[in-house]
């Protein structure tokens, strides 16, 4: 199929690109002729802390080449601004656009136990809010984890937090923080609504949970092929084991299509997502360009060229169709940005989110700062897909049935498109009740948690 072609706009947020020689020890003071009034002190009294990073933004934001973006250093104070997050909330770029709540600080320690082991500290679910409704449908939830332990299923509501009920959080605009710190021992009470709106009561309390970043592979026969099929939650570094072990399986198995399930994957480390597109791209694309990576005008020394690995275990495929919703993003897009010049790529689902761009960090007083500094573009320099990547079919997310089922209606319409080249006729989709609403364009706030940003999990 052809490429999809060049999207609008400029770039936004966050890849999360882990490059170790970019990741910086902070910064002394701001520049752009500000300083400090009476708060000032130490460099990680809260004056310290907002100058390292109006610093480290004025010296290699993305955006810096906007002139409306440059206005915003002149004349800076680091007294206007009551911490990081508020300085933040000025200095991103048109945060409706493109920087929307990407560029944002946490926690090393938070950082680095996400894209290290796929670790956080949370109840180990994910949710989908669906316009004008008054519940949280769950959409996913981690084996073994809290939210497991507490009763939480794919396809239930979450009704009311702590008694407090969803749609009076979500008229407060205060879903972002209705879950609580990122804190163990964490507790709160949930009310969740079955397909019959019974209502169940459980507690839940936050602890540790590993997300497995390949819960599931197989294989289907259907039309003459060997059909492949992996669930791929998130770009983190456990991730290259579990993909190895999987292409293993498809290679002995002699895979000739790949459906690749992303429905709820927000992206991660950029190397994880290169090792992964050269596993699918084939050994006759070793050494082809996979991407450019592109700063901004003073940072383009650091522009790179990336090329697609020899990996043992990479397949020749015929056709890859990826499983995707509004909740795909990130890496997620990456790969299939770079695949499409070179093979035969659908999408099945619904549009992505939208981010063809990434992050580096800088580090200080324990904190982590994840800025925005870069676009990814493919061979053919197609990128900017800020309104996300269109599908080939659409398809319901039908949560009445598990992630994986071949009946369920996003995988049955990858396998029709495998089988027939084409999308289903409108007679034999699954009319859910469950996933009749569209799902909203809905983003944290940015003061969460890796976690949230990239997995989706609360």
């Amino acid at each position: 199929m052809p490429p999809r072609g060049l999207r609008s706009g400029i770039c936004t947020a966050s890849l999360s690109l882990a490059l170790t020689l970019l990741a910086a020890c902070g910064g002394g003071g701001g520049s752009g002729g500000g300083g400090s009034g009476g708060r000032g002190g130490d460099s990680c009294s809260t004056d310290g802390q907002v100058l390292r990073v109006e610093s480290a933004l004025e010296e290699r934001y993305f955006w810096n080449d906007e002139p409306e973006q440059l206005d915003k250093y002149a004349g800076f104070n680091a007294d206007a601004y009551a911490d990081t997050d508020a300085l933040l909330d000025f200095l991103r770029y048109r945060p409706d656009e493109f920087d929307r709540n990407f560029t944002y600080v946490t926690t090393i320690e938070e950082d680095s136990q996400f894209f290290g082991a796929g670790v956080f500290v949370g109840y180990g679910f994910s949710y989908r809010q669906d316009d004008n409704e008054d519940w949280l449908w769950i959409t996913q939830v981690f084996v073994g984890s809290p939210a497991d332990n507490a009763g939480f299923a794919r396809g239930l509501r979450i009704n009311k937090i702590d008694g407090r009920s969803v749609a009076e959080i979500i008229a407060a605009d205060e879903l972002d923080d209705a879950f609580g710190e990122s804190d163990i021992g964490v507790t709160q009470t949930f009310e969740l609504l079955d397909e019959n709106g019974v209502a169940t009561l459980t507690t839940a309390t936050k602890a540790e949970v590993v997300i497995d970043p390949v819960p599931q592979f197989t294989t289907f026969h259907a039309g003459g092929k060997t059909i492949g099929y992996l669930e791929f939650r998130t770009f983190v570094s456990t991730a290259s084991a579990s993909l190895n072990e999987a292409f293993a399986h498809f290679q002995a198995a002699s895979v000739t299509d790949l459906i690749v399930d992303v429905r709820y994957n927000g992206g991660g480390l950029v190397t994880i997502a290169e090792f992964f597109a050269s596993l699918l791209a084939g050994p006759a694309n070793v050494s082809a360009i996979m991407a450019f990576t592109r700063f901004n005008q003073s940072n383009s020394i650091q522009n790179q060229t990336a090329l697609f690995s020899s990996e043992p275990n990479t397949i020749d495929l015929d056709s890859i169709v990826f499983i995707t919703t509004e909740s795909t993003a990130s890496a997620s897009e990456l790969v299939i940005n770079v695949l499409e010049p070179y093979l035969d790529v659908a999408l099945v689902g619904a549009r992505t989110f939208g981010k063809p761009v990434g992050q580096t960090a800088t580090d200080f007083c324990a904190q982590r700062l994840r800025l925005v500094t870069f676009e990814t573009l493919n061979v053919n320099e197609e990128g900017r897909y800020f309104d996300g990547l269109p599908v080939d079919c659409p398809a319901q997310d039908e949560l009445e049935r598990a992630v994986g089922d071949p009946l369920e209606n996003s995988l049955s319409t990858a396998l029709t498109w495998v089988t027939t080249g084409g999308c289903p006729s409108m007679a034999n989709r699954s009319t859910s009740t469950l996933t009749a609403a569209a799902p909203l364009r809905r983003r944290p706030s940015g003061r969460g948690t890796p976690a949230r940003e990239y997995a989706n999990a609360e």
